[in-house]
């Protein structure tokens, strides 16, 4: 054989042999040649996802070939799928979002301002107007009075003679709620035209 027909089977191999893959994103060096581990993805058909790809690889005015590729270093694990023959495809829809400008990671997503505050205590419900303290009804008037303001002040006026006409409702319903108990034990027809037993039982005076 000569040494002319040689070398044309070498120049013919050349050319039919696979070149390599290449990754578009700037800074990334990943190339198939050397990493046979690493994928390799066309860009998405779909304009609206292309257009991302775009966006996050920060090439915008970049025009894409049938030959331009992002290799997988670039997408979150989640956005593969494994085939029957154990080859990684990259799912529809991925969007590619690890770079060497974010070291690779993402950012742990922020809580909103209602997740952060930490949660009151639920009110007690359904409890017996009997057992509300005289002190809960004090916390509604304010406990310091430096800074208060002429239409506050007023305000806090109101409020006090309110919680003292309610101390007093208060104890004329306790008052009531005695006499009705006492005659419930005792006899209703017992007590009924006797007013001055009902106030030693009661220990009031009218």
């Amino acid at each position: 054989m000569s040494a002319c027909r040689v070398k044309e089977r070498r120049l013919t191999f050349q050319r039919v042999r696979k070149s390599a893959l290449h990754c578009c994103v700037p800074l990334c060096t990943s190339s198939s040649r050397y990493n046979a581990e690493i994928s390799f993805h066309k860009f998405p058909v779909d304009a609206a996802v292309r257009a991302k790809w775009l966006t996050k690889i920060r090439r915008d005015k970049f025009t894409p070939t049938v030959n331009t590729r992002v290799c997988g270093r670039h997408f979150q694990p989640g956005d593969f799928a494994v085939t029957a023959g154990g080859l990684r495809r990259l799912q529809s829809g991925a969007v590619p979002l690890l770079f060497s400008w974010n070291e690779y990671t993402l950012p742990t997503p922020r809580q909103n301002v209602w997740e952060r505050r930490p949660r009151a205590e639920e009110p007690l419900h359904d409890l017996p107007a009997d057992l509300e303290s005289e002190d809960d009804m004090d916390t509604a008037a304010p406990d310091h009075d430096y800074c208060l303001t002429p239409a506050t002040a007023v305000m806090a006026a109101e409020m006090a003679n309110e919680n003292e006409a309610l101390r007093q409702k208060i104890g004329e319903l306790q008052h009531q709620l005695e006499v009705l108990q006492l005659r419930t034990r005792f006899g209703i027809q017992r007590l009924a035209g006797s007013d001055e037993d009902i106030r030693f039982y009661t220990r009031l005076v009218n």
